[in-house]
């Protein structure tokens, strides 16, 4: 098991510092979906005790990153069809929400100003074949952007948390450099919809823009079947 970013923090402590190594290289599939979490291995790589390596794999498990099978042990949670759709259904609804408030708004300068910047950077990427994890934080940067603009931190909080097994897809899917384009092309035009307060098409993009999931699923569970829950 090699595991990415294993440096602590000053600011954490042992318990948050094993949550945060083992949430990160869950969620970027360095760990993948169905991989064993070996306590004593972990515990070796790590330098840590036992107790605090427990708390946080309980943590995990409460936010189905983890599953814990008793005689069998510790395994990185396979991508779950049903909470792939619950977190779609958040975020469409939200999203669609929040971009109906930016059109609505009389001052959206700065808004775009910093989405742009956001676009560019994207588009650094893209044209340089750099690198895709790199890509996917300013995806999701882009519409934190939007959140964090109308004071909803805490929502796209929620957000996240709620889409674990769904973002897991999409870098899934980023990372086979399947929609990388398409995505970089739907940002640009949900910028131009907010300059041209297009409230008409806001729907429409914006369930476009979250993944023709059960097409994805289909493929990549033919291509990666381990990764993916029985239905």
């Amino acid at each position: 098991m090699r595991l990415q970013g294993v440096s602590k923090n000053s600011k954490e402590n042992t318990r948050q510092y094993i949550y945060r190594v083992l949430r990160e290289n869950i969620m970027n599939l360095n760990l993948k979906p169905g991989e064993s979490i070996g306590e004593i291995e972990l515990s070796k790589i790590l330098n840590v005790s036992r107790t605090p390596l427990r708390e946080a794999i309980v943590q995990l498990v409460e936010e189905k990153l983890l599953q814990v099978f008793p005689q069998r042990g510790s395994f990185v949670s396979k991508i779950d069809y049903n909470l792939v759709e619950e977190a779609i259904f958040v975020r469409e609804t939200c999203e669609e929400r929040i971009l109906k408030m930016a059109m609505c708004d009389k001052n959206v300068n700065d808004l775009v100003m910093k989405l742009e910047k956001n676009i560019e950077y994207q588009k650094i990427i893209l044209n340089f074949d750099g690198d895709l994890h790199e890509f996917f934080t300013l995806d999701n940067e882009f519409h934190y952007i939007l959140f964090d603009h109308y004071n909803k931190k805490n929502s796209w909080k929620a957000i996240k948390r709620l889409s674990t097994h769904y973002d897991r897809l999409r870098l899934l899917d980023a990372l086979e450099k399947t929609n990388i384009e398409a995505t970089l092309n739907q940002h640009i035009k949900i910028v131009e919809l907010i300059k041209n307060k297009d409230d008409k098409n806001v729907d429409t993009l914006i369930e476009k823009h979250l993944l023709n999931y059960k097409d994805v699923i289909k493929k990549y569970e033919t291509k990666y079947p381990e990764y993916f829950c029985s239905k």
